[in-house]
C-alpha cells in the first residue's frame, strides 16, 4: 500500500529544543549522583559505627558497603544510560525514517514532474513529440539559426482515414496510427523530428538539410516505406498519404507560418487526387483564398436563388425518342457569372455543404416533374448522388424525408452513383443500394469503365443501369483494343439484364456505333446539350 504520510520536517527550533533537553537531563543525572553519593557516605558511615563496634566487623561491613555502592550506582547508571541510548537510537531511527520519507517524496515529485512533462510535450498514443514541443523546437531553431538554418517542414495525413474509423471503429484507427508512427520512428534520426499533431496528422521536420534535390527523394523514401497494405481487424487496407512541404526560411520563419503553408500544400495534394507530395508556392495562397471565397459564396447560393437546373435528354436508340433527362446543377453568381460544377461540387463535399445541394437538386427536380407532361409514359429524371452522400449514415433517412416532402413517385427517378464511390466500400455500398431499391428508385452506375474492378463487382450490385463514361466512348474506334472491350462490356451488361446508356455521344460515327452494338440509350451533344427545362421542352417538340 502506498505510504501517504507527509515527510517530517527538521527545523532549527526543534534542534535547539533537543539541545536544551540534553543539558537539563545531564544536570539532573549529575545532581542525583552527587546527592546520592554524599548521602550514602555520610549516612551509611554513621549507621555502621552505631551498629558495629568490632574493628574486623567494621572493615568487613565497609567492604560490603563499597561493593554495594558500586553495584547500586552501576545499576542506576545502567538504567540512565540505557534510557538515553534508547532515546538516541529512537532519534536516529526517526531521522532515518524522515530521510526515507523525504527521499520517497522527492522521487514521487520527480516522477510526477516527468509525467507532467510527458503529458505536456508528448503524444500519449504514439509517444511522439506533440505540437507544443514541435513548435518550441522549430521556433528555437529559427531564433538560433536566423541566417544559416534550413528546415524541411513536411505536414502529412492518412488518405481516407475517416473511412477506417467509421467502418472499423476508432480503436482500429488508433492501431493504424501507431503502426505508421512506429515504422517512421525507427527511420527518423536526431536532430530530425517526427511529431503527431492529433488524429491522423503528422509532421516531419528535417533540420540543416543540404539541398532540395536530395531532400525530396529522402521524403519520398519515407512515404514509400509506410505506403503499403496494413492488416486491420483481419482486413487488408492499402494506405496512402498526402503531404505538403514548406521550407524554412523561404516559406516562413516561424512554426505558425510554416504550418499554414504546408497545410495549403496538403489541400492541393488532396484536390489533385491524394497520394502525393506537394511543395508550397505562393500561388497556392491565392488559390486557397479563392476556394475559401467560393465556399463562403456557395453557402449563400440557395438562399439567394442562384442555383438552377439544366437537363440533358436521354434518347432511346431503338426509336430515337426521349426516354428521360439527367438533371444537372448550374450556379449563376450575380458577380462572377457562371461557375462550373467542377469548381464547387468538390469543395462542397469537403466542407459538408453537399447535403444541402443534393437536397435542393432532388426537391427542385421533383417540383418540375409535372411540367414535363409525360403522364402515362416511362419518363425518368436522373439525379446524381455524391459518393460522400452515399457513404453518410444519414443519407437514407434524409432521402426518405425528401421523398415524403416532395411527394415524388420514386419509380420515376433514377439515382446515379459513381463507380469509384461504390468500389471504395463495396459491402456498405451494397447495403445502402438495397435500401434505395426498396424505396422504388432506379439505380444507375455512373462513369462505368473508369473503375479498376468494374466487371468483378458488376453482378453483385443491386443496380438497373450502367452508364459508359464519356472518356471511354471518345477513345473508341473499330480498329482499337478499347472497341473490343466496349463490345464485351455491353454484352456482359445485357447478359446481367442491365440497361446500357452511353454518355458523351458527340458525332454520327459514335451514334451509329452505339446503335450497331445494341446500346439501349445515349446522351450527349450530338443530341442536345444540357439546357433549362423550357428549352429542352422545345427540343422535344422537334423530335
Amino acid at each position: 500500500m502506498e505510504n501517504n504520510k507527509e515527510p517530517r520536517m527538521i527545523n532549527h527550533k526543534s534542534t535547539s529544543f533537543k539541545k536544551m533537553n540534553s543539558i537539563r537531563t545531564s544536570t539532573k543525572i549529575i545532581g542525583f549522583y552527587l546527592v546520592f553519593g554524599f548521602a550514602w557516605i555520610l549516612l551509611s558511615d554513621q549507621i555502621i559505627l552505631r551498629l558495629f563496634t568490632d574493628q574486623d566487623t567494621l572493615n568487613y561491613v565497609q567492604s560490603v558497603k563499597g561493593i554495594f555502592y558500586v553495584l547500586f550506582t552501576a545499576l542506576v547508571f545502567y538504567g540512565i544510560i540505557q534510557k538515553q541510548l534508547s532515546l538516541y537510537v529512537l532519534t536516529i531511527l526517526d531521522l532515518k525514517n524522515a530521510y526515507e520519507e523525504l527521499d520517497l517524496g522527492h522521487r514521487k515529485s520527480v516522477d510526477l514532474e516527468n509525467k507532467l512533462f510527458n503529458l505536456a510535450y508528448y503524444d500519449d498514443l504514439t509517444g511522439l513529440p506533440n505540437k507544443i514541443l514541435l513548435e518550441q523546437t522549430i521556433n528555437q531553431y529559427a531564433s538560433e539559426h536566423a541566417n544559416d538554418g534550413v528546415i524541411g517542414f513536411v505536414y502529412f495525413d492518412i488518405d481516407e482515414f475517416r473511412n477506417i474509423n467509421e467502418v472499423k471503429g476508432h480503436s482500429v484507427g488508433d492501431q493504424l496510427i501507431k503502426e505508421v508512427a512506429d515504422s517512421l520512428k525507427e527511420a527518423i534520426k536526431t536532430p530530425n523530428m517526427l511529431a503527431r499533431l492529433g488524429g491522423d496528422e503528422f509532421i516531419l521536420a528535417f533540420f540543416d538539410m543540404d539541398d532540395i534535390e536530395t531532400f525530396v527523394p529522402l521524403v519520398e523514401s519515407y512515404f514509400e516505406m509506410i505506403r503499403k497494405t496494413y492488416i486491420l481487424d483481419e482486413d487488408d487496407f492499402f494506405i496512402t498519404f498526402s503531404a505538403g512541404v514548406a521550407l524554412y526560411p523561404d516559406h516562413g520563419t516561424d512554426y505558425i507560418t510554416l504550418m499554414r503553408h504546408a497545410d495549403a500544400a496538403v489541400s492541393i495534394a488532396k484536390s489533385k487526387g491524394k497520394d502525393q507530395i506537394v511543395i508550397f508556392d505562393e500561388e497556392m495562397v491565392s488559390m486557397i483564398k479563392q476556394q475559401t471565397e467560393i465556399l463562403n459564396q456557395l453557402r449563400q447560393a440557395i438562399p439567394n436563388n442562384e442555383f438552377s437546373l439544366h437537363y440533358q435528354p436521354i434518347i432511346n436508340l431503338a426509336d430515337d425518342k426521349l426516354s428521360g433527362v439527367e438533371a444537372l446543377i448550374r450556379w449563376h453568381h450575380p458577380v462572377k457569372g457562371f461557375i462550373p460544377p467542377l469548381e464547387f461540387i468538390s469543395l462542397s463535399e469537403k466542407n459538408g455543404y453537399i447535403k444541402e445541394i443534393t437536397e435542393w437538386v432532388f426537391k427542385e427536380a421533383a417540383s418540375q416533374y409535372d411540367a414535363w407532361n409525360m403522364k402515362g409514359k416511362r419518363f425518368k429524371i436522373s439525379i446524381n448522388i455524391s459518393a460522400i452522400m452515399l457513404m453518410n449514415d444519414s443519407f437514407i433517412p434524409n432521402l426518405n424525408k425528401w421523398v415524403f416532402e416532395s411527394k415524388i413517385d420514386c419509380s420515376k427517378v433514377t439515382l446515379e452513383i459513381t463507380e469509384t464511390a461504390i468500389i471504395s466500400d463495396i459491402e456498405k455500398s451494397i447495403h445502402v443500394l438495397k435500401q434505395i431499391k426498396k424505396m422504388g428508385f432506379n439505380i444507375a452506375l455512373d462513369d462505368f469503365g473508369t473503375g479498376y474492378s468494374s466487371l468483378t463487382y458488376l453482378q453483385k450490385l443491386p443496380i438497373d443501369i450502367i452508364k459508359i463514361d464519356r472518356t471511354f466512348i471518345s477513345n473508341i474506334h473499330p480498329d482499337t483494343e478499347e472497341f473490343h472491350v466496349l463490345k464485351y462490356m455491353i454484352d456482359l451488361a445485357h447478359h446481367l439484364k442491365l440497361v446500357v446508356v452511353a454518355e458523351g455521344i458527340e458525332n454520327l460515327e459514335q451514334y451509329n456505333m452505339m446503335k450497331k452494338y445494341y446500346v439501349d440509350f445515349a446522351q450527349g451533344y450530338y443530341f442536345c446539350k444540357p439546357m433549362p427545362q423550357n428549352r429542352v421542352l422545345e427540343y422535344i417538340k422537334s423530335l
